[in-house]
């Protein structure tokens, strides 16, 4: 890593240690290629050679607000960069996702290989057009789609959007609908939306922007 690249990290770094959640998307935009380095090499670490690229954009999302909690104790002047001072924060998180998902990898996905953030291959769904449709004229729907926007790959959004217009609908089983439509598990579909919902709290209760979802019912 350059020097001027260098200098942008621990900046971001600087910024995220105020407490401002921002910073945390600037780290996964510039900088998230190196984490999913460090999250394929730990994955592999645990036998794992294969991952859909969205659940590895996942992971990376993960590890930046996991970066989000510690950085604040990191000290560039200590020479490691952060992703391998925080090594054993983002081993767990690969840890945790290997426990839930080892059942789910699509080997028609496969993992690339390149240090470039992956990006979600599956198609928006119509929940995720019409809410785009809304956001044109309708404040709140605006406000809604840039959080998921910040906090969740496309396939996730979809994921969440379909859960929930599933239980609009009084679908008994939405997780399960949903699950046949994206081929995995309903557990799968749980989690996705756990967290995601996870990461819409955080945002609301750290970003003034979004302190207005906070009491949405799918992030209380």
């Amino acid at each position: 890593m350059d020097l001027q690249r260098y200098d942008r990290l621990v900046a971001i770094m600087a910024a995220m240690a105020t407490g401002d959640p921002a910073p945390v998307f600037w780290l996964y935009a510039e900088f998230g290629g190196h984490i999913g380095a460090v999250m394929r090499r730990e994955l592999r670490r645990l036998g794992v050679e294969r991952v859909a690229p969205e659940e590895l954009d996942g992971m990376v999302i993960d590890a930046c607000f996991e970066l989000f909690d510690c950085g604040a104790a990191w000290n560039p002047a200590g020479g490691a960069l952060p992703w391998t001072w925080a090594g054993r924060r983002l081993g767990r998180i690969a840890s945790a996702w290997v426990g839930q998902y080892a059942d789910e990898l699509d080997i028609d996905r496969i993992d690339t290989g390149t240090d470039s953030p992956p990006s979600a291959l599956v198609t928006d769904p119509a929940e995720l057009d019409v809410l785009s449709h809304l956001a044109e004229s309708h404040l709140g729907c605006a406000l809604v789609l840039a959080a998921l926007e910040q906090v969740a790959t496309r396939r996730d959004r979809a994921i969440v959007l379909e859960v929930r217009a599933q239980m609009a609908g009084g679908d008994p089983s939405p997780a399960l609908t949903v699950a046949r439509r994206h081929g995995v598990t309903p557990e799968v579909v749980r989690q996705v939306v756990s967290r995601v919902r996870a990461r819409l709290a955080r945002l609301a209760a750290h970003e003034e922007r979004f302190a207005a979802l906070a009491d949405l019912a799918m992030v209380a």
